[in-house]
């Protein structure tokens, strides 16, 4: 009776421990990384670390849940989120495409961008102060990035590179003119010795403004409605008690 007793009491606390474990929730983003917002800690490469990471991790801890990163390639992330694979991409930029296939959070960070180019091929920086000029130049993307909002010619966009360093090694090979470039991004993969921007100078976009990021959500999965509710509140609480500022300083934003 009392080993009866014991394996009763036993299993009796397993199903509490289920019962009341935090649900998980499993998020993706891009393996080449985007630094200081998200990348793999290079002293531990099984550790996804990161300004974003920490901020959404911290929101959907908070609010009970248990927060997994899965890096895969950005396209493979886009879709794991439609088909509700993964709950949530850890961050995006806003398109009428995406608005119309995921739930859209309320932004959490913008960054700069700019024109990326070589001063060898340039020696006086070009002008280019319309939206018009775009259609003089070739200029290098990333695989499924949205590059909308400046208004350059789809058909001027290569969008074969899968890597940062991939793309100015395009630009060096003379298959553009221009990498269309993340600034805070690039200063961090250039400090981690990962994109080489020697010989490289930049010019405005014309017409841009700060891209403004977002945490996007299945809308295939039945918990999606509530998983942003929780996203824009974790913000906004978050900003109030000081703590997205306390994270993003610790990555030197």
């Amino acid at each position: 009776m009392p080993r009866l007793f014991v394996l009763v009491a036993l299993l009796l606390s397993c199903a509490l421990r289920l019962a009341h474990a935090a649900p998980a929730v499993r998020i993706c983003d891009d393996i080449g990384g985007w630094p200081p917002y998200s990348f793999t800690d290079p002293k531990n490469p099984q550790r996804v670390t990161g300004a974003a990471v920490e901020v959404v991790s911290e929101i959907l801890r908070r609010a009970g849940y248990e927060p997994t990163i899965a890096l895969l390639p950005w396209k493979r992330c886009l879709s794991e989120v439609e088909d509700g694979t993964s709950a949530a991409l850890l961050h995006a930029t806003h398109n009428e495409e995406r608005a119309r296939l995921f739930l859209i959070s309320e932004p959490y960070y913008s960054m700069n961008s700019s024109f990326y180019y070589l001063t060898s091929r340039f020696p006086v920086p070009p002008k280019i102060s319309t939206a018009a000029d775009l259609a003089n130049y070739r200029f290098c993307g990333l695989a499924g990035y949205n590059y909308e909002m400046y208004s350059i010619p789809a058909a001027r966009i290569d969008s074969g590179a899968r890597t940062e360093a991939a793309r100015f090694e395009k630009l060096r090979l003379d298959r553009c003119d221009f990498v269309i470039g993340d600034d805070e991004i690039l200063r961090n993969f250039a400090s981690m010795g990962q994109v080489d921007l020697k010989g490289t100078a930049t010019v405005p976009i014309p017409g841009a403004v700060p891209k403004n990021f977002h945490v996007m959500i299945s809308r295939t999965d039945a918990g999606g409605e509530r998983l942003l509710k929780v996203i824009n509140e974790g913000i906004a609480a978050l900003k109030a008690d000081k703590s997205y500022a306390r994270i993003f300083k610790k990555f030197g934003l």
